[in-house]
């Protein structure tokens, strides 16, 4: 006779799993979500978070010094474009009127700002760059940057 309460058996562990378990069986290592020490686990689920762990590869020192240079620029200017965006609309509700040069500000700021996102997205492609090539990339965007503010600076001031 069949015991009525049975308990399911537990699935069985994949290979990753299994090699993961037996790395954690004599390396302390930490959770990466709540950072609980996870030696000695017999499946693979932080007893602190219930997490589910798996094994992965990583680097031991990611550099991203030069992709933050390059994206701080956009970002930059992302964030003051929705800040401009108010004296803009209030040109258009009171005004019916849009400063050019106004317009021309916001839509390089926004246009920017989303370079920024994507770059921010597509970040593993610039990593794979070599470090020359990034320091060019993010020089060359900072020089677009500036060449504007100077362009829009001299412009405002000519009162164009």
């Amino acid at each position: 006779m069949a015991d009525p309460v049975q308990s399911n058996p537990p699935p069985a562990l994949t290979r990753a799993q299994t090699l993961l378990l037996d790395f954690l069986s004599d390396h302390d290592a930490c959770c990466p979500s709540c950072g609980y020490n996870v030696r000695a686990l017999t499946r693979p689920v932080c007893p602190e978070c219930r997490q589910q762990l798996t094994l992965t590869v990583g680097v031991v020192n990611l550099r991203l010094r030069w992709l933050l240079v390059a994206l701080a620029p956009g970002f930059f200017s992302g964030i003051a474009a929705c800040f401009v965006l108010i004296p803009v609309g209030g040109q258009l509700l009171f005004n019916n009127y849009v400063d050019p040069l106004l317009a021309g500000l916001d839509l390089f700021g926004w246009s920017s700002g989303l370079f920024a996102i994507l770059l921010a997205w597509k970040r593993h492609r610039f990593l794979a760059l070599s470090r020359g090539r990034q320091v060019c990339l993010a020089a060359a965007i900072w020089f677009v940057h500036v060449a504007a503010f100077v362009i829009f600076l001299t412009l405002a001031i000519r009162g164009w």
